[in-house]
């Protein structure tokens, strides 16, 4: 069930996920610390087609991670994050509880880009 190392479901995921406003949340992860967005390369956004988007996913080219970000907001407002390769295999995801907005980025950043030599 969406677990690490199979192909991303989004009909079942986005059953129990609630609408979200993609813009916000992009506006949010830059905000919080618009270098670290930089770095990630991001690029090719979209979102499910329908009227009520539920799904964001953009490609990232990190030192860590080369592929998809998919992003959705949990029945509880928070977010679930999960990284994909190319075709579509989870490589990791945020867990089972979600990740606050303040959280976001940094998590993202954790693992796609930020090498222990970093200091921000």
């Amino acid at each position: 069930m969406n677990e690490i190392g199979e192909i991303i479901n989004f009909e079942q995921i986005t059953k129990s996920c609630r609408e979200m406003n993609p813009q916000e949340t992009i506006a949010q992860m830059r905000g919080t610390n618009v270098q670290k967005y930089i770095c990630w390369g991001a690029e090719k956004f979209t979102v499910d087609n329908t009227k009520r988007p539920k799904m964001l996913r953009f490609w990232v080219s990190g030192m860590k991670h080369k592929g998809h970000v998919y992003i959705f907001v949990n029945g509880m407002d928070l977010y679930d994050v999960y990284l994909t390769k190319k075709d579509g295999t989870i490589v990791q995801k945020s867990g089972d509880m979600g990740l606050y907005f303040d959280q976001l980025t940094d998590w993202i950043d954790d693992r796609i880009e930020k090498q222990d030599n970093y200091r921000f």
